[in-house]
């Protein structure tokens, strides 16, 4: 159909809109133009009311609705609303399965827009909207001044999201208590600050694991820190529900926080050298701690995820398991510019590992199939693949989600298992990914 054609098309269907009158041949083209029946429906009403789709878009407290599709029980149609202006010249979502957005349409003589997405039905990801205005410039002819604005961010959830039942606090599980303290490190150059989370009932007599989380003060998070699309995870909560359940053992917690340039702080030898060898030891001294480096997690996510996979790589000696979230392994050795969508380099810690003898180091790595702009997907299955064929134990996850805390404050619970589970064989049920197993999405024929 060209566009002369479409033209056409929408000129009938507005005057016939106008005039009130549905006619079947009306029907259809405003099916095609609103294709689900929430959308359609609002057309309709706004037929009558020129405020209907406003007064739907004020009702929502979240600015997308979740419906499942009838024909696929697979699969749900997430519809996004946004409000525009009279300088609105277009809006766009980013976040979910289209790595490039999607572009909202403006439901006929309103100033909301829509834009439709179909997802699989256990998809969870944060997503954004940007606004794009266009206002003439005064005094000017044929000149125009073009902006962007960021005007809403969210969450969507699948009806079977894989969601943790870890991250809750119970009322009859214990918390544990934090301990602020500050290291003078001489490979920092600086003090630091580290953040220890012990739990309930510390017993000096008793060995207890320690997982050393980067990115501390987002992971050092209460339950109800902010709205779920920001960047928090509650491993305290996590970590008092796992030992209560006896899903590990008595597991103590040290957060590092990032201090000034997070990149030069994480993607650096010195980090590594500052957990090794001043953190790990001071904790050792304050607390008793397994000697075993496998009862050792250090963990994070993104460049906290790298920091991990070189932290263990550099200091395998104390440090034996690694728990990578999203893991940016795109960094080169050469620390040229590597564009992290298609990366033109071997990233140096999968080439660190590639190279190196094996080392006594066991892993859990999570992905989501959404993380597309840091080729966090290709570079985390490719260190997979070359983990697995230098004997080394990894445990492997992919979801459908993006990069965001909403899915690593449900997954951690899965790698802390995995590193440090009470019992080798993983009960039915509990939502862990054997090796290798890989959850990806269902095509339709």
């Amino acid at each position: 159909m060209n566009n002369f054609v479409i033209f056409i098309s929408l000129l009938l269907f507005t005057q016939l809109t106008n005039a009130n009158a549905v006619t079947p041949a009306n029907e259809k083209i405003a099916r095609a133009e609103y294709p689900t029946n929430t959308l359609y429906k609002i057309w309709l009403d706004q037929q009558k009311n020129d405020r209907a789709a406003l007064e739907f878009y004020n009702s929502l407290s979240e600015k997308h609705i979740v419906e499942r599709n009838n024909e696929d029980a697979n699969t749900v149609t997430v519809t996004y609303f946004a409000k525009g202006s009279g300088e609105t010249d277009y809006i766009m979502q980013s976040g979910g399965p289209d790595f490039y957005g999607l572009r909202f349409r403006q439901i006929e003589n309103s100033n909301i827009y829509f834009c439709v997405q179909i997802i699989p039905s256990d998809a969870w990801f944060a997503y954004g909207v940007n606004e794009f205005t266009r206002t003439s410039v005064e005094g000017s002819i044929n000149l125009e001044r073009t902006s962007m604005k960021h005007i809403y961010d969210g969450a969507v959830i699948g009806p079977h999201a894989p969601l943790s039942e870890h991250t809750l606090p119970a009322a009859n599980v214990p918390t544990g208590t934090f301990h602020d303290s500050i290291l003078n490190s001489k490979y920092m150059g600086e003090n630091r600050e580290v953040k220890v989370y012990v739990p309930a009932d510390y017993n000096q007599a008793i060995a207890y694991n320690l997982v050393i989380q980067f990115d501390g003060q987002n992971y050092s998070a209460n339950p109800k820190q902010a709205p779920i699309w920001q960047g928090w995870t509650p491993l305290p909560t996590i970590i008092d529900n796992l030992i209560y359940k006896q899903k590990i053992g008595p597991t103590i917690v040290v957060f590092i926080s990032n201090q000034g340039n997070r990149t030069e702080d994480l993607i650096s030898e010195k980090m590594t050298d500052f957990v090794a060898l001043e953190v790990l030891p001071w904790v050792k001294e304050n607390y008793n701690i397994n000697t075993d480096p496998k009862r050792v997690v250090v963990s994070g996510p993104s460049r906290a995820g790298f920091a991990a996979m070189y932290t263990a790589y550099r200091h395998s000696n104390v440090i034996g398991s690694v728990l990578s979230q999203s893991g940016s392994l795109y960094y080169t050795l050469d620390e040229n510019t590597n564009w992290p969508i298609y990366p033109e380099f071997e990233g140096k810690i999968i080439e660190y590992y590639k190279q190196s003898p094996y080392k006594n180091i066991q892993f859990y790595i999570d992905v989501g199939l959404y993380d597309l702009g840091l080729a966090a997907v290709g570079t985390n299955r490719q260190l997979r693949d070359v983990l697995k064929l230098k004997g080394y134990h990894v445990e492997y996850y992919q979801y459908n989600g993006g990069h965001s805390h909403l899915g690593w404050r449900h997954t951690i619970a899965n790698g802390l298992i995995a590193l440090l589970g009470l019992e080798k064989n993983i009960a039915a049920g509990e939502p862990v990914n054997v090796t290798y197993q890989i959850v990806t999405r269902k095509n339709k024929k």
